[in-house]
């Protein structure tokens, strides 16, 4: 997703109690395609993580997908003091900019839960590999003591 707009979500407002509410919908039209807020991160990583010069053939196990899904909808409230003037689109700005900083609230913490993960398991590999790389080198050396007792250079 690439930002949300105003004009992507529906305001509710209510003059009568000085109160204008936005929500930004599950749904967000961009440009020839759909997105979805519930669908941010995963979108996000698949754009940026999924490297198409290497085919991942893989699917996220669902334990890790059902934690990166994102609540349906955000809503933003803004409520008018009685001391202040009414004024309907600073409301919806206010009401607007509260919605959008709890869904990107939302994404950060699942984004960071992601990134938290493939640290953990970059950190696995990276050790398995230093392993792997000791005990090859083991044996390396291992067969050049061999070599070296059988033409008769050992010590």
């Amino acid at each position: 997703m690439k930002g949300i707009k105003m004009s992507d979500c529906r305001f509710y407002v209510n003059e009568a109690e000085r109160t204008v509410i936005c929500v930004i919908p599950q749904s967000i039209e961009e440009g020839d395609r759909r997105s979805f807020t519930r669908d941010m991160v995963t979108d996000f990583i698949y754009d940026n993580f999924m490297f198409p010069e290497i085919d991942f053939s893989y699917s996220m196990e669902s334990k890790l997908t059902d934690k990166l899904k994102m609540p349906s909808t955000f809503v933003g409230k803004a409520v008018c003091s009685p001391d202040d003037e009414w004024n309907e689109e600073v409301g919806k700005m206010i009401a607007f900019s509260r919605a959008k900083d709890k869904c990107y609230k939302s994404f950060f913490k699942r984004a960071n839960h992601f990134v938290q993960a493939v640290d953990r398991r970059l950190g696995d590999m990276i050790e398995k590999f230093n392993d792997f790389g000791m005990k090859l080198e083991d044996k390396r050396l291992g067969l050049e003591q061999k070599i070296d007792e059988k033409i008769g250079k050992a010590e």
